[in-house]
């Protein structure tokens, strides 16, 4: 009996306390079950930003080249570096009986010149449509030969070959040989300028003149051919992105721009990114040896032109400026140690948070970017809000109502002088 009789205590004891562990941590439950976070942060709400720290130049809008044929002689240049000049202003004094040569030489070169606008234009909307529709590719050629009519041996003949070979599967292709179109349509357009500049001059005092308002940047005066760089008056300011930056810095970020010569930093845009990789130049040469980043590829420079919302012609050209591009921006958002987060994919994550009742609920966020080892969230979190950031103990318990630490203060040094032990005893024993 005695066995018998232990037997059933045990059982009967193993039977009442699975009963209360079921009556306790059922789902239908009453009873509430508290887990312990020793870790957790009051939401406040502020303005976030990811900057990008930039050296970068001073850099004329556009670079045009008024220039001569090699067989024209240049009596007299009437600029030299550095000078302002206006727009049909001489800046060279060319040989009266030269001239009706190089006036044949520019009307072939418009004429070739507007065939071959005409060319990328059209490649330019076939390009366009293709995307639209996300054919497979495009196919442009023209080979095509212009010169003047007669027999005249002296009659220049101009040469333009225009072949556009795109196969475009996907729409980074597309936007890569659509950009290469667009630069090249925005030189021809540049060269057109300076040659309509030309042909609209009289004959009576034959000249090389400016095509537009400008400053005098180079004159070539020796070489096959003969030439006057002129930078437009409008700057702007460039920089390069090297390598993985290409992908943080988007057209219409905000810059601010700081330089020797201004009174303060002033704001700006990004105003394009080249999707093209830059093509060597002075310019480049100088970013490279002003940034000193290591990059893994040497070709992986993009140019990225930045149009300040204030006249920056107090700078000279080639001044070097600090940029600062916000490459990403959250205002009135809130901010979460990325340690405290779960699941997090991408810019979708998963905080615990305390809700009004005292329980801890998970909760789907939106984060775009982290911050200083901390993810900021602009969506369904608010300031106010209660999140657990760091681990909670007894994690089985669902839904778990949340106990705090207690708060607890320790007196300074001087309260603790201020009283004497006749003082604590009358606190102990009578109050």
């Amino acid at each position: 009996m005695n066995k018998l009789g232990n037997i059933a205590v045990a059982v009967a004891v193993t039977a009442f306390i699975a009963t209360n562990l079921m009556l306790l941590y059922g789902q239908k439950s009453l009873i509430p079950k508290y887990v312990y976070a020793p870790e957790t942060e009051r939401m406040v709400a502020a303005d976030y930003a990811d900057k990008l720290p930039k050296e970068a130049f001073v850099v004329p809008d556009t670079v045009y080249t008024a220039y001569v044929d090699g067989d024209a002689t240049v009596e007299e240049w009437l600029v030299k570096e550095g000078e302002p000049v206006t727009a049909g202003q001489p800046i060279a004094k060319l040989d009266a009986g030269r001239m009706e040569g190089q006036r044949s030489v520019w009307q072939s070169e418009q004429s070739a010149l507007e065939a071959q606008e005409r060319e990328l234009e059209s490649t330019l909307s076939q390009l366009e449509r293709e995307r639209r529709s996300a054919q497979s590719g495009s196919n442009s050629n023209t080979n095509e030969r212009f010169g003047n009519s007669g027999t005249d041996s002296d009659s220049p003949i101009v040469d333009l070959s225009v072949d556009v070979n795109v196969d475009v599967p996907q729409e980074g292709a597309y936007a890569h040989a659509i950009t290469a179109v667009e630069n090249q349509l925005a030189d021809i357009r540049r060269q057109l300028t300076v040659v309509e500049a030309q042909l609209e001059q009289s004959g009576e005092s034959p000249s090389l003149v400016s095509p537009v308002e400008g400053t005098v940047a180079k004159v070539h005066r020796q070489g096959e051919q003969l030439a006057v760089d002129v930078y437009s008056s409008e700057r702007t300011i460039l920089t390069y992105a090297a390598g993985e930056e290409w992908q943080d810095i988007q057209q219409g970020d905000r810059v601010f721009i700081q330089a020797p010569g201004l009174d303060a930093a002033i704001e700006g845009s990004v105003y394009s990114v080249s999707e093209v990789e830059a093509p060597e130049s002075k310019w480049l040469d100088t970013y490279r040896d002003l940034d000193k980043q290591d990059v893994s590829n040497p070709l992986a420079y993009y140019e990225v032109r930045i149009l300040p919302n204030e006249d920056v012609g107090t700078l000279p050209f080639a001044n070097n400026v600090n940029a600062v591009i916000y490459t990403e921006e959250a205002f009135d958002a809130v901010a979460v140690k990325t340690a405290a987060l779960s699941g997090k994919y991408r810019d979708e994550a998963i905080a615990t948070v305390i809700d009004g009742e005292g329980y801890a609920v998970s909760v789907p966020v939106i984060t775009p970017f982290d911050w200083k080892g901390q993810s900021v969230i602009t969506d369904n979190l608010y300031a106010g809000d209660f999140v657990i950031t760091g681990p909670i103990y007894d994690r089985n318990v669902s839904p778990p109502a949340v106990i705090l630490p207690m708060p607890l203060e320790w007196p300074s040094k001087e309260e603790w002088k201020a009283h004497d032990w006749r003082d604590y005893m009358r606190f102990v024993l009578f109050q």
